[in-house]
């Protein structure tokens, strides 16, 4: 008996190092490994608009911007989940971001686009707020993003904000880009949704984008005017922001405590997922927002 069990010990070491010596001759060892296809002409996302982007949190881990156009940030509550790439910012009824320092290159933005994934659930109560550029002497605070309750319903309502403060100040200097009615978004939740939206301060003009996808939106949403158009108003021309003062990720200015009041009970933290959250101080032509999408989703 224990002549066949040396036997069978010595079968399995010899097959052993037969499959190890196959697979250390299957190595190639003197060509570069295949590189991955290129996508719109980049190998990775951070290639896309590379010299415009002014602001980029990834979240894997932490919630340091690479660009260190926003910095010296405090997280509360905030954890992380699996993300579209590595890690995400997991949002709660009590999560947010505050941050201290905003550098002029976000301060001083004339376009922008601004691309994040997020994963969301419909809400009730008020409106979630993705982030906000504040501004200390308003109630709505320069450039902000958020999601107003719809729950039970499976539709998205979006806000995109912004400002322009001039002298002379222009009427409507404060703008909410609105996506509701027939406009509403649709397929948005339950699932890693990738959002991007634009705005042109040379043609004073907007755009939205859903998983690399341009909507069609129509004139009196795509089409911004410093006053009524039907009054002679002209476009709304460059973004100015004005009187900035940090800078939160899901919440309010109003959670940032002084020099804004209490948030009123509206004012919601975003409770979804966040993922690769991008301002850019360009706006982002249509190839370059189809190759962020699809380098990101193939985690590059």
């Amino acid at each position: 008996m224990k002549k066949y069990k040396y036997v069978f010990l010595f079968t399995s070491v010899i097959v052993a190092q037969f499959f190890a010596s196959c697979n250390e001759d299957s190595i190639d060892k003197v060509n570069d490994p295949i590189p991955y296809e290129s996508i719109g002409g980049y190998e990775n996302s951070d290639d896309v608009a590379a010299s415009h982007l002014v602001s980029k949190f990834s979240f894997d881990g932490n919630i340091t911007d690479s660009k260190n156009g926003i910095t010296d940030g405090v997280g509360t509550n905030v954890t992380y989940e699996a993300g579209i790439k590595g890690q995400a910012y997991k949002g709660s009824s009590s999560s947010f971001i505050a941050y201290n320092t905003v550098a002029n290159s976000v301060i001083n933005l004339k376009s922008i686009s601004v691309s994040m994934w997020i994963k969301t659930d419909p809400h009730t109560g008020g409106a979630q707020s993705l982030f906000m550029l504040p501004k200390k002497t308003d109630f709505w605070g320069n450039i902000f993003t958020l999601i107003e309750g719809t729950g039970p319903a499976t539709t998205m309502l979006l806000k995109n904000h912004i400002q322009k403060d001039v002298t002379p100040s222009i009427p409507w200097s404060g703008q909410f880009i609105e996506h509701g009615g027939d406009n509403v978004l649709k397929n948005m939740f339950g699932a890693w949704k990738h959002l991007v939206w634009t705005y042109n301060g040379t043609s004073s003009t907007y755009s939205l984008y859903v998983d690399g996808v341009k909507l069609d939106l129509p004139a009196s949403i795509s089409k911004r005017y410093a006053s009524d158009p039907l009054a002679g108003g002209v476009g709304y021309g460059e973004l100015a922001n004005s009187e900035v003062s940090k800078f939160i990720i899901g919440g309010y200015q109003q959670h940032l405590g002084a020099p804004w009041g209490n948030p009123d009970g509206w004012m919601l933290h975003y409770t979804g997922l966040m993922d690769e959250f991008r301002i850019y101080d360009a706006v982002l032509a249509d190839n370059e927002v189809v190759a962020l999408y699809k380098l990101e989703k193939d985690n590059r």
